[in-house]
């Protein structure tokens, strides 16, 4: 078995040989522009002026971690996958697909801010709808295409992604019914097998895809990497779930062994990378560096429940947030940057001065953010948290206004639809 190739883009893997090219720029494009809704609400939050409502911090949240990353990794599906597809026209169902996807998630995100349970259930059904009918696309695509470890670990985050979000929207139908069938741990259970099981093993397949190409005698090692963390967000639901502590113990030596392998595979490459180059190369690098961070403040926390250092009431909520922002931002934000902007390579002369502000501005501005919450420092994360959000939102619009105009020379405008 061999991996789509990594590194520079080649005209076999760039988004315009991509049969689902205006698929894809659809999904990144409507990413972009809900994602604007959590970099206004961070921002307003972050300077800690006025007590935002529960309803507008979950608002927050899943315009990020829905409309933003979920509504990206769809598009990174359909780009992989679709790399060795002979058509060059995309199917009525992935067509179909991708529209209702544009249309449903904010659906939901709207659901969540209204603060009414019962719309919040009406509009998570097709929202999971959708990430099964993905996931069947990306199995039906995988028994026809060659599997790399970058191929597998999108398999692995779907498996988990579609698990999550099943326990997800019954979560909306007990808020909505009243009726509480799902264990206790339910609440706890599903962010946490997303962030671990679905969002790292993204980030790693967009590692695997873009910043090195899989040699045979290296195939091994990475399924082992991935491995260990599809296993480790299985373990962390079950742990939730049924109550289990000591497979928290078990989780965090999946995550250790996992990050071990990565830092092994990865870590040459990413010192190597093209960090002042304006690519996507840093952004993938980046992405690397904060799925190491991220790994490392997930297994401070998880040790500190295993050793009663704290209990899920008392854990340190600074910390939590900098796990999730190093998540969210460092990790997937970085990595969706970074495929964008190799999707319009050759198009962007006009925006490069904007490259350097995104890159260092968001990162930059995270680092600043993570440290202040993991100190309690106030005014670091007041000081970093507008740097951090002002560059997200040239990031959107730049990234909107590339995405959906194409240059001179080339036919017409996108048609979704």
């Amino acid at each position: 078995m061999t991996s789509a190739r990594s590194l520079p883009d080649t005209g076999r893997d760039s988004l315009q040989a991509s049969p689902h090219e205006s698929e894809i720029r659809l999904l990144f494009a409507v990413a972009a522009l809900v994602f604007t809704v959590t970099v206004l609400i961070g921002m307003l939050n972050g300077q800690q002026v006025l007590q935002l409502s529960r309803d507008v911090l979950l608002t927050h949240v899943h315009a990020g971690t829905l409309g933003w990353i979920t509504l990206g990794v769809f598009a990174l599906s359909l780009w992989l996958f679709g790399l060795d597809e002979r058509t060059s026209q995309p199917s009525q169902y992935v067509r179909w697909l991708s529209v209702v996807a544009a249309i449903a998630v904010p659906c939901y995100i709207a659901a969540f801010l209204s603060g009414n349970f019962i719309a919040r259930a009406v509009f998570g059904a097709p929202v999971l709808l959708v990430v099964l009918g993905f996931f069947g696309w990306v199995i039906a695509r995988a028994s026809q295409a060659p599997l790399g470890v970058a191929r597998l670990a999108l398999l692995g985050a779907y498996l988990t992604l579609s698990l999550g979000a099943l326990l997800g929207v019954l979560l909306q139908f007990e808020f909505a019914s009243g009726q509480f069938f799902l264990p206790a741990g339910a609440f706890a259970a599903h962010p946490g097998a997303l962030v671990t099981g679905y969002l790292v093993l993204v980030g790693m397949a967009v590692s695997e895809w873009r910043l090195r190409p899989t040699t045979r005698g290296d195939f091994r090692l990475g399924v082992a990497q991935i491995s260990c963390f599809f296993a480790s967000g299985l373990l962390l639901m079950v742990a939730f779930l049924a109550d289990i502590v000591p497979l928290l113990a078990l989780n965090t030596l999946l995550l250790i062994a996992g990050v071990a392998i990565y830092i092994w595979r990865f870590g040459l490459r990413v010192a190597r990378a093209g960090w002042l180059t304006r690519s996507g190369e840093r952004f993938f690098a980046a992405s690397a560096v904060f799925i190491v961070v991220n790994i490392a403040l997930t297994v401070f926390l998880t040790v500190g429940l295993v050793t009663q250092m704290f209990t899920p009431e008392t854990i340190p909520e600074g910390v939590l947030l900098a796990m999730d922002h190093t998540m969210f931002i460092g990790v997937m934000t970085n990595a969706l940057f970074g495929m964008i902007q190799v999707g319009v390579e050759g198009r962007r002369a006009t925006w490069a001065w904007a490259n350097d502000a995104v890159f260092w501005g968001m990162n930059v501005g995270l680092a600043g953010f993570a440290v202040g919450l993991i100190t309690g420092e106030t005014l670091l994360y007041r000081v970093f948290t507008p740097i951090m959000g002002l560059a997200i939102l040239l990031a959107i619009v730049m990234y909107a206004w590339l995405l959906l105009r194409r240059p001179a020379g080339e036919a017409g405008a996108v048609s979704p639809a």
